[in-house]
């Protein structure tokens, strides 16, 4: 049998001191996309913090006033957390089928020694064509690399309000505009020929050198690897203007193109 993996996108929130400032910013991105976080799996991050019990308390009541649901911590061991709070939560690595090891794969190693060892007697035997498997499986395994290189998503009409296209595997480019209330995820860089007036969320496989283009900026919320601004905190220079967002040194920078 075989238990299968899956991997999902979550938000991470990271609560900091004073409490009261930060639930100021959650409430800032709720007033300005109230949808924002409903049916998104969220993870609270609190590592190195040495939050007390009491002040993540705190933190979960303020978020479950907000309708923020947290699935998982990150950063408190399991044993410190109350009856009722989410569970303890690490790793976020991606996730693959895992199997289950049987006897015949058991008996394995034991096969190898004596194939690795008829493997070198042919080997001194044709030296030619050994080294012709090796070029091949040389070949072979460079194009498995480029096939597993990542594939860039096209969306050849616009995204409609409500609308979420999700690609974390790789780049994401809209024929289009992005209607408020609509939403792009890219693993990538996501590039928007047309207005952009919802939500864009680039690098979401940690990629800092991700980036965000559009014709025009009109956005509700832009994001490049966790690192994220509402449209309140944009640089007028570049507002309903073509524009350009990258990440740099912790912070989004914003330029004008053209």
């Amino acid at each position: 049998m075989k238990f299968k993996g899956k991997s999902f996108i979550a938000i991470v929130l990271t609560p900091e001191q004073p409490f009261a400032d930060w639930f100021g910013e959650i409430d800032r991105i709720i007033s300005r996309s109230p949808g924002f976080f409903i049916d998104r799996p969220i993870i609270l991050d609190v590592r190195g913090q040495r939050i007390a019990i009491e002040d993540l308390e705190t933190v979960l009541a303020g978020l479950a006033e907000r309708s923020v649901r947290v699935m998982g911590i990150d950063g408190v061991a399991g044993t410190r957390l109350k009856p009722g709070m989410p569970p303890s939560f690490s790793g976020g690595r991606l996730t693959s089928d895992v199997e289950v090891p049987d006897a015949q794969a058991a008996a394995a190693p034991a096969d190898k020694d004596e194939k690795q060892g008829a493997s070198n007697v042919a080997s001194s035997a044709e030296p030619k064509d050994a080294a012709e498997k090796k070029a091949a499986n040389g070949t072979q395994s460079a194009k498995s690399d480029r096939e597993n290189e990542p594939k860039a998503l096209v969306v050849s009409e616009p995204v409609r309000s409500g609308q979420r296209i999700m690609h974390p595997e790789g780049d994401v480019t809209v024929i289009g505009a992005v209607s408020s209330g609509a939403e792009v995820i890219a693993g990538g860089s996501i590039h928007i020929y047309g207005a952009l007036r919802g939500r864009a969320l680039a690098g979401v496989a940690g990629d800092d050198d991700a980036r965000i283009y559009c014709t025009k900026l009109d956005a509700e919320l832009v994001s490049i690897n966790g690192l994220y601004k509402v449209a309140d905190d944009f640089d007028e220079t570049v507002m309903n203007e073509p524009a350009h967002i990258r990440c740099e040194k912790e912070a989004l920078i914003f330029e004008k193109l053209g």
